[in-house]
Protein backbone atom coordinates (compact mmCIF):
# COMPACT_ATOMS: atom_id res chain seq x y z
CA UNK A 1 0.00 0.00 0.00
CA UNK A 2 1.12 3.51 -0.78
CA UNK A 3 4.45 3.11 -2.61
CA UNK A 4 4.06 6.62 -4.06
CA UNK A 5 3.36 7.96 -0.56
CA UNK A 6 6.34 6.07 0.85
CA UNK A 7 8.65 7.54 -1.83
CA UNK A 8 7.34 11.06 -1.22
CA UNK A 9 7.71 10.80 2.57
CA UNK A 10 11.20 9.36 2.19
CA UNK A 11 12.24 12.56 0.37
CA UNK A 12 11.07 14.63 3.35
CA UNK A 13 12.09 12.43 6.25
CA UNK A 14 14.25 9.38 5.58
CA UNK A 15 12.88 6.35 7.42
CA UNK A 16 13.61 2.65 7.59
CA UNK A 17 11.22 -0.20 6.90
CA UNK A 18 10.15 -0.57 10.56
CA UNK A 19 9.14 3.10 10.77
CA UNK A 20 7.31 2.85 7.45
CA UNK A 21 5.45 -0.26 8.62
CA UNK A 22 4.35 1.59 11.78
CA UNK A 23 3.08 4.48 9.63
CA UNK A 24 1.44 2.16 7.12
CA UNK A 25 -0.54 0.35 9.85
CA UNK A 26 -2.15 3.66 10.87
CA UNK A 27 -3.18 4.84 7.38
CA UNK A 28 -6.64 4.18 5.98
CA UNK A 29 -7.06 4.59 2.21
CA UNK A 30 -10.11 6.66 1.40
CA UNK A 31 -11.83 7.86 -1.76
CA UNK A 32 -14.04 10.92 -1.99
CA UNK A 33 -16.43 11.50 -4.86
CA UNK A 34 -16.65 14.95 -6.41
CA UNK A 35 -18.53 17.25 -3.99
CA UNK A 36 -18.25 14.76 -1.11
CA UNK A 37 -17.23 16.31 2.20
CA UNK A 38 -14.18 15.15 4.12
CA UNK A 39 -15.17 17.45 7.01
CA UNK A 40 -18.26 19.50 7.84
CA UNK A 41 -18.19 22.83 9.63
CA UNK A 42 -19.30 22.25 13.23
CA UNK A 43 -18.01 18.67 13.42
CA UNK A 44 -14.88 17.69 15.31
CA UNK A 45 -12.07 16.75 12.92
CA UNK A 46 -11.28 13.15 13.86
CA UNK A 47 -8.78 12.49 11.07
CA UNK A 48 -6.33 14.25 8.79
CA UNK A 49 -5.98 13.24 5.17
CA UNK A 50 -2.89 13.09 3.00
CA UNK A 51 -3.98 13.65 -0.62
CA UNK A 52 -2.52 11.45 -3.33
CA UNK A 53 -4.91 12.40 -6.14
CA UNK A 54 -7.33 15.26 -6.76
CA UNK A 55 -7.89 18.34 -4.64
CA UNK A 56 -10.18 19.73 -1.94
CA UNK A 57 -11.55 23.17 -1.13
CA UNK A 58 -11.68 24.49 2.43
CA UNK A 59 -14.51 26.96 2.94
CA UNK A 60 -16.58 28.75 5.56
CA UNK A 61 -20.33 29.17 5.37
CA UNK A 62 -21.25 32.66 6.58
CA UNK A 63 -24.94 33.35 6.27
CA UNK A 64 -25.82 32.36 2.70
CA UNK A 65 -22.26 32.82 1.43
CA UNK A 66 -19.40 30.37 0.99
CA UNK A 67 -15.98 31.92 1.57
CA UNK A 68 -13.02 29.91 0.29
CA UNK A 69 -10.23 29.58 2.84
CA UNK A 70 -7.78 27.41 0.91
CA UNK A 71 -7.21 24.48 -1.43
CA UNK A 72 -5.21 21.33 -0.78
CA UNK A 73 -3.72 19.33 -3.65
CA UNK A 74 -1.62 16.20 -4.10
CA UNK A 75 0.97 15.82 -1.31
CA UNK A 76 -0.93 18.20 0.98
CA UNK A 77 -2.62 17.34 4.24
CA UNK A 78 -6.29 18.24 4.56
CA UNK A 79 -8.64 18.71 7.49
CA UNK A 80 -8.84 21.24 10.29
CA UNK A 81 -5.64 20.98 12.29
CA UNK A 82 -7.02 23.25 15.02
CA UNK A 83 -10.08 21.04 15.45
CA UNK A 84 -7.98 17.87 15.16
CA UNK A 85 -5.65 18.94 17.97
CA UNK A 86 -8.16 20.70 20.25
CA UNK A 87 -11.05 18.31 19.55
CA UNK A 88 -13.31 21.36 19.23
CA UNK A 89 -15.77 21.79 16.32
CA UNK A 90 -14.24 22.72 12.96
CA UNK A 91 -14.88 26.25 11.74
CA UNK A 92 -14.88 25.29 8.06
CA UNK A 93 -15.81 22.56 5.57
CA UNK A 94 -13.51 20.43 3.42
CA UNK A 95 -15.03 19.24 0.14
CA UNK A 96 -13.64 17.27 -2.80
CA UNK A 97 -13.60 19.37 -5.96
CA UNK A 98 -12.96 16.31 -8.12
CA UNK A 99 -12.53 12.64 -7.23
CA UNK A 100 -9.95 12.47 -4.43
CA UNK A 101 -7.79 9.66 -3.14
CA UNK A 102 -6.16 10.11 0.23
CA UNK A 103 -4.82 8.34 3.25
CA UNK A 104 -6.56 9.21 6.51
CA UNK A 105 -4.94 9.04 9.94
CA UNK A 106 -6.67 9.36 13.30
CA UNK A 107 -5.51 11.69 16.06
CA UNK A 108 -4.57 8.80 18.37
CA UNK A 109 -2.55 7.13 15.62
CA UNK A 110 -0.70 10.32 14.73
CA UNK A 111 0.11 11.05 18.38
CA UNK A 112 1.42 7.48 18.80
CA UNK A 113 3.69 7.95 15.75
CA UNK A 114 4.92 11.29 17.08
CA UNK A 115 5.71 9.78 20.47
CA UNK A 116 7.53 6.72 19.15
CA UNK A 117 9.27 7.85 15.96
CA UNK A 118 11.28 11.04 15.61
CA UNK A 119 11.06 10.89 11.80
CA UNK A 120 7.24 11.20 11.93
CA UNK A 121 7.50 13.97 14.50
CA UNK A 122 9.84 15.75 12.08
CA UNK A 123 7.32 15.25 9.26
CA UNK A 124 4.65 16.89 11.42
CA UNK A 125 6.92 19.81 12.21
CA UNK A 126 7.90 20.32 8.57
CA UNK A 127 4.26 20.15 7.48
CA UNK A 128 3.19 22.71 10.09
CA UNK A 129 6.09 25.01 9.19
CA UNK A 130 5.09 24.88 5.53
CA UNK A 131 1.46 25.57 6.40
CA UNK A 132 2.40 28.46 8.69
CA UNK A 133 4.63 30.12 6.08
CA UNK A 134 1.87 29.84 3.44
CA UNK A 135 -0.65 31.34 5.86
CA UNK A 136 1.65 34.21 6.84
CA UNK A 137 2.46 35.07 3.22
CA UNK A 138 -1.22 34.95 2.24
CA UNK A 139 -2.16 37.20 5.15
CA UNK A 140 0.54 39.70 4.17
CA UNK A 141 -0.66 39.64 0.57
CA UNK A 142 -4.19 40.58 1.66
CA UNK A 143 -2.83 43.54 3.61
CA UNK A 144 -0.20 44.74 1.15
CA UNK A 145 -1.04 43.66 -2.40
CA UNK A 146 -3.72 44.88 -4.79
CA UNK A 147 -6.16 42.30 -6.20
CA UNK A 148 -4.13 42.29 -9.43
CA UNK A 149 -0.93 41.59 -7.52
CA UNK A 150 -2.58 38.77 -5.54
CA UNK A 151 -3.69 37.14 -8.79
CA UNK A 152 -0.25 37.64 -10.39
CA UNK A 153 1.49 36.00 -7.43
CA UNK A 154 -0.92 33.06 -7.53
CA UNK A 155 -0.36 32.69 -11.27
CA UNK A 156 3.43 32.66 -10.82
CA UNK A 157 3.50 30.40 -7.74
CA UNK A 158 0.67 27.98 -8.54
CA UNK A 159 -0.34 28.08 -12.20
CA UNK A 160 -2.08 24.70 -11.85
CA UNK A 161 -4.52 26.35 -9.44
CA UNK A 162 -5.48 28.93 -12.05
CA UNK A 163 -6.06 26.20 -14.63
CA UNK A 164 -8.00 23.77 -12.40
CA UNK A 165 -10.03 25.82 -9.94
CA UNK A 166 -13.37 27.29 -11.08
CA UNK A 167 -13.31 31.09 -11.31
CA UNK A 168 -15.86 31.73 -8.53
CA UNK A 169 -13.84 29.73 -5.99
CA UNK A 170 -10.56 31.24 -7.09
CA UNK A 171 -12.09 34.74 -6.77
CA UNK A 172 -13.35 33.94 -3.27
CA UNK A 173 -9.91 32.66 -2.26
CA UNK A 174 -8.32 35.86 -3.58
CA UNK A 175 -10.87 38.03 -1.75
CA UNK A 176 -12.61 39.52 -4.78
CA UNK A 177 -15.81 39.23 -6.77
CA UNK A 178 -15.79 36.82 -9.73
CA UNK A 179 -16.38 39.79 -12.07
CA UNK A 180 -13.26 41.51 -10.74
CA UNK A 181 -11.17 38.38 -11.26
CA UNK A 182 -12.61 38.01 -14.76
CA UNK A 183 -11.56 41.58 -15.65
CA UNK A 184 -8.07 41.00 -14.22
CA UNK A 185 -7.69 37.80 -16.24
CA UNK A 186 -8.80 39.52 -19.45
CA UNK A 187 -6.07 42.16 -18.97
CA UNK A 188 -3.44 39.41 -18.95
Amino acid sequence: MGEELKAYLDQLVPHDEARWQAMQRTLKPKKLARHEHFLLQGEVCRQLGFITEGYVRLYYVVGDEEITKDFNFKHDFCGSYASFISQQPALFNVIAMEPVRLYAISRDSLMMLYENFSCWQKLGRLSMERMFVRKELREASFLIDSPEERYQKLWLESPHWVRRIPLKYLASYLGMAPETLSRIRKKR
